[in-house]
């Protein structure tokens, strides 16, 4: 069949394909011919897809006609398209103009490839149609004025010239199923030019062809790998094309398992890097490759600041400056960012960070910095408005600034994608034909678009499968070929007639998207192509998707088999045979060694909290040091809320220190107080956080700590004489060998000498918890315990929106407003039915959440279920795991 196709090339003949796929799927069996028959060099074949073809005719057409006109390629006619759409009164109409314009360019594609005059005069167009009209017009006067002309205007100034001579004169046609008016119009201009030109019929191999059903998509998939791999081992030289209706959606998918079943080996960590026996044509996003991604990263740096996300992975990228020597200084220094960082980061973070030394010097990533210093000097040298060119050429000094792509050898993906990177800042310098000048923000944001844009699949030698989607399949000839996800929904696809063009036009012309009948006779033509290209041939569909079954497609359902039997045929990969070949011996591992007698450990009230939460917590904590990284959102977090709240109490009762004062002090002279304080704080939090506290952002916060604040101190005012003994000091004692350093937030004195100790709490505090074997908020218990003042109260002062509150226990009744004593608390026994027997139970219960953390414990025992709900040490306890196996084996269980 390929000798076929390739002969005409013998006889001076060009071959063009209707797509680059099958152009270079020609040229490679072109060199194999070529090689058999005993060649080590030869002439590069004239085999070009169609649209490389039109411009190559072009070029020479230029040349020789002198002509002045610049064409446009894709991305030029993007902008040109955006900036139109943007300045028409449709603008505002629009949701997303910039996918607006890449309708609009394909509807403007399809007219020229139909030749339809956009519109006839007397032919009614609705609202999106007129405004395609005149984008058009728009788009024609700018062009004409311009001296610019694209891909479909080529063809029109080609047929319209007086003789069309090409070279070579001979042209073959193969892969086309049928051709569009321009295309026919133009071939018929170069016959009648003199131009010798043969359609190369498609030559019919169909003998074998089967239907199979499976249960879903993953099965139809396996067995589709299963197949292929058979057919390899049997013949390693056959040529099997898998054809898949919606390959993007399946890419991965289709990824994954041909890896698991064609290469293995791969999942050692030690295994070579095979090259891959199967290839797919489907690229994705050049975005998504890593080295681009950090390119992307680096040059958003002059934007001043970084999302914390960004920032971070600009910092573990290995694709910049000494990126091996201080991957730990940075990973430090991010995990210093996550903690007293904001939601975007700039470089002046990392200074404040040094300047407060809440980093150790020897933990600064000193290339990075200098890299992040270097780039702020050269971005600073740019001008804020200019060509596209002139950022082309500051983006590549930017990069510069960061040694991008890095220091390490790039692997052959890496390379390809970096050298598609140069080739797309060329066409983003390119733009400098059709645009002014523009802003980095602008300029930047073209860019990204462009690489969104770019779909990008590197090149690989010519291997045994090919997988492909049907677009990439037209023309090509296979040994063996299985068509998969067939089913009813998909095939024959939906009519989905162009929106911006009348849809009698597109009847009147019979497009294949004018009507599901044309839909229809288009997906027949393609389903038998694909049957006549190779001479065994299997089609399959999914059963079920998710929760809804699927039937077969009808334009496949007398192929239909009952079972696929060689499928059930598994080929078990490594992973599946090391996991059988396993050996499990179970081991009761939930007790530490202890904490020898008289160690004094250190923890904080945090530690009790935890070990009655749930032991393996407090150990994995507080004598293996694991803690996750923290994460910062937009503005400030509950945490960042309370703890201003904490500092405008502090200032406040530093500044009136007793009851006496507070009663004495007018509303206005209180309210100029409240604000001056909450002035102060928040001045202090703008100078750590300048990105958060912006001018809206001050006012708004201000506006809610004065609200909280004065309805905080109404409550105050309902409480006897007391005078602030300390607040927010910190203190330091040991309970049980066990290290203690806690704030307490406020130690009220009252008039007869006995102490309230206070807590801000800017949540819902409960009292409840106290009496419960493992504590909720044991720190008021903790310090109540080893105080040796006497203590008259403890609570929660519950400042929130609306309702403040306190919330705790008292010695005697009416010492507080609202606080009940122990006796009047529901939840409270006839073991904690006054004062003293409190404390007496808070020191039992605390001593042996002491003892149980001395001496070891780590069972993973959450207190309940929301003890997990917001612990952020999930992946280490495994708790999800062992509860999902648990479950599973109960299945197991009840299926027995």
């Amino acid at each position: 069949m390929i000798k076929e196709l390739l002969q005409p090339l013998e006889q001076g003949y060009a071959l063009i394909t209707p797509t680059g796929r099958m152009s270079r799927y020609l040229q490679y069996w072109y060199a194999v011919k070529q090689i058999e028959s005993g060649k080590s060099s030869w002439e590069t074949p004239d085999i070009l897809p169609w649209y490389a073809w039109l411009q190559q005719i072009w070029e020479d057409f230029v040349i020789r006609h002198d002509i002045d006109q610049i064409l446009l390629g894709p991305e030029q006619q993007r902008w040109v398209w955006q900036e139109i759409i943007r300045k028409s009164v449709h603008a505002k109409q629009l949701l997303q103009p910039a996918h607006s314009a890449r309708n609009a360019i394909v509807a403007w594609s399809l007219c020229q490839q139909w030749q339809i005059k956009v519109f006839p005069d007397d032919l009614y167009i609705n609202q999106d149609a007129y405004a395609f009209q005149q984008w058009v017009y728009a788009y024609q006067r700018l062009c004409e004025s311009r001296g610019w002309i694209d891909d479909g205007g080529i063809a029109d100034v080609l047929a319209s010239a007086s003789q069309l001579r090409i070279k070579p004169a001979k042209i073959a046609l193969t892969g086309f199923d049928e051709f569009t008016p321009m295309q026919r119009m133009l071939l018929d201009k170069l016959q009648s030019s003199g131009s010798e030109i043969k359609q190369l019929p498609l030559i019919k191999r169909s003998r074998e062809i089967t239907a199979y059903g499976y249960k879903d998509s993953r099965e139809e998939i396996y067995a589709a790998a299963i197949w292929a791999r058979k057919l390899l081992e049997s013949n390693a030289t056959a040529s099997i094309g898998i054809v898949v209706h919606n390959l993007r959606a399946q890419r991965n998918l289709i990824e994954n398992t041909f890896n698991d079943v064609l290469l293995p080996g791969n999942i050692l960590v030690n295994s070579e890097n095979f090259q891959k026996p199967f290839n797919i044509s489907q690229g994705v996003s050049l975005q998504h490759y890593p080295v681009i991604d950090a390119a992307l990263l680096i040059l958003s740096f002059g934007n001043l600041s970084l999302s914390m996300e960004e920032f971070g992975s600009l910092l573990r990228s290995p694709f910049i400056l000494d990126a091996g020597k201080e991957d730990q200084q940075r990973a430090k220094l991010d995990v210093c960012l996550r903690k007293y960082g904001e939601s975007w980061i700039s470089i002046n973070t990392i200074y404040r960070l040094i300047n407060n030394k809440l980093i150790n010097p020897d933990d600064l990533p000193k290339s990075f910095i200098l890299s992040c210093e270097k780039f702020g000097k050269v971005f600073q040298t740019g001008n804020k408005k200019q060509v596209a060119s002139e950022w082309a050429k500051l983006f590549t000094e930017l990069l510069k600034t960061f040694s991008w792509p890095g220091e390490r050898p790039l692997d052959s993906a890496e390379y390809q994608a970096v050298t598609e990177w140069q080739t797309l800042l060329g066409k983003f310098a390119a733009l400098d034909q059709v645009t002014t000048q523009m802003t980095f923000t602008d300029a930047l944001s073209q860019l990204r678009n462009q690489v969104i844009n770019t779909t990008f699949q590197p090149e690989t030698p010519e291997v045994p499968i090919q997988i492909s989607g049907l677009s990439g399949a037209a023309g090509m000839q296979f040994d063996h070929l299985r068509v998969i996800c067939l089913h009813e929904e998909v095939w024959p696809p939906k009519s989905e007639p162009n929106p911006f063009i009348p849809i009698k036009l597109q009847r009147d012309l019979n497009m294949p998207d004018a009507s599901a009948n044309n839909k229809l006779a288009w997906a027949r033509e393609m389903t038998q192509r694909l049957i006549d290209s190779s001479p065994h041939v299997v089609m399959t569909y999914p059963r079920n998707e998710k929760d809804r079954s699927l039937r077969t497609s009808p334009l496949i359902q007398h192929y239909l088999q009952s079972e696929d039997k060689q499928f059930f045929t598994r080929v078990p990969g490594y992973a599946e045979k090391i996991f059988t070949s396993h050996q499990t011996e179970l081991i009761e591992d939930s007790i530490a060694p202890a904490i020898p007698a008289g160690e004094t450990t250190s923890g904080g009230a945090g530690l009790f909290k935890d070990q009655a939460a749930c032991p393996f917590r407090a150990f994995a904590r507080y004598r293996l040091n694991a803690i996750a990284l923290e994460s910062k959102d937009i503005g400030l977090d509950a945490m960042d809320r309370g703890l201003i709240v904490h500092d405008v109490m502090e200032k406040l009762w530093k500044s009136l220190g007793s009851y006496q004062k507070l009663l004495e002090m007018q509303d206005t002279s209180l309210d100029r107080l409240i604000n001056n304080v909450i002035s102060k704080t928040v001045g202090e939090y703008q100078k750590h956080f300048p990105l958060t506290f912006t001018d809206r952002f001050i006012a708004i916060e201000r506006a809610r700590l004065f609200s909280l604040v004065k309805d905080w101190m109404v409550e105050e005012r309902k409480r006897q004489p007391f005078t602030v003994k300390e607040s927010e000091q910190w203190h330091l004692f040991k309970f049980n060998d066990i290290e203690i350093r806690t704030r307490i937030d406020r130690i009220d004195q009252l008039a007869d000498g006995r102490y309230v100790i206070i807590d801000y709490k800017t949540g819902d505090p409960s009292v409840k918890a106290w009496f419960d074997d493992r504590p909720d908020e044991p720190q008021l218990p903790l310090y109540a315990i080893t105080t040796d003042g006497d203590i008259a109260a403890i609570v929660f002062a519950k400042i929130k929106r609306g309702e403040v509150a306190y919330i705790g226990l008292a010695k005697d009744e009416a010492l507080i407003p609202g606080v009940k004593t122990v006796d009047k608390i529901n939840s409270s026994s006839e073991l904690v039915s006054d004062w003293d027997a409190l404390f007496k139970n808070w020191q039992i219960v605390l001593k042996k959440l002491a003892i149980g953390f001395r001496n070891g414990e780590a069972f993973v025992d959450p207190k309940d279920n929301m003890t997990c709900r917001y612990c952020d040490l999930h992946t280490f306890c495994r708790i999800y795991e062992k509860g999902a196996g648990m479950a599973d084996q109960g299945q197991e269980n009840t299926d027995e």
